[in-house]
């Protein structure tokens, strides 16, 4: 973890100098610049904002370890309908907890992000007239079983497996680096837990995770 926040520190620099003398090229010469050239400048920004995004979401991997002294009783219900309340979440799309999700071992922070990462994805993903995500829960003796179901635009099987590792995105963009799913692997693992998912294209997913009973 060490070692990634020095070297995000000496990678992130470099690109912030390339941004700066960037700008300063661009207003220098806004007169003299055509249309293509303000095209490829604008193409060189957000290249240098994809390259941050990454070298942040590097960092923020490394840095998922467990300490015991976090592991507290979390109220996931509680947890995910306060964070229902702050995300985007579009008014065609509807999201359902049928059942009361229960109170677990585990460190609050990290399972926000859990929680934060395969909503919004569930979101990002949705694009019928009416989306619906539903939020659930299943007990087994060893587990609590969660589930988190949506009727986007599903995914094929042969990604079923690469999604998770890092730097594999399904959909390219400067907000997409191919880590959430990554991070979010990490955490269920450092709770003992596992994650999977069923999905069909164009009828939508449905992501499993359990979490450990103490």
């Amino acid at each position: 973890h060490q070692y990634a926040h020095i070297v995000s520190h000496d990678l992130k620099s470099p690109l912030r100098s390339i941004d700066a003398l960037l700008n300063w090229l661009k207003e220098d010469n806004i007169d003299k610049l055509d249309t293509a050239s303000l095209q490829n400048i604008s193409l060189i920004e957000t290249t240098l904002e994809k390259m941050e995004q990454l070298i942040s979401d590097v960092l923020n991997y490394s840095s998922v370890t467990t300490d015991s002294s976090k592991i507290i009783d979390v109220n996931t219900d509680t947890l995910v309908k306060d964070l229902i309340q702050i995300l985007y979440v579009p008014e065609h799309i509807e999201i359902k907890i049928p059942n009361i999700l229960p109170v677990v071992k585990g460190d609050k922070t990290k399972l926000q992000q859990v929680f934060q990462n395969l909503i919004c994805n569930a979101i990002k993903f949705t694009e019928k007239e009416k989306g619906l995500i539903e939020i659930d829960f299943i007990d087994t003796s060893a587990f609590h079983q969660f589930s988190i179901k949506d009727n986007g635009i599903g995914i094929e099987e042969k990604f079923h497996e690469r999604i998770f590792k890092i730097f594999h995105s399904l959909k390219k963009s400067k907000e997409s680096s191919g880590i959430g799913l990554s991070i979010v692997k990490k955490i269920i693992n450092l709770h003992e837990g596992d994650i999977w998912l069923e999905s069909e294209p164009k009828i939508g997913t449905t992501f499993y995770f359990t979490l450990k009973k103490e």
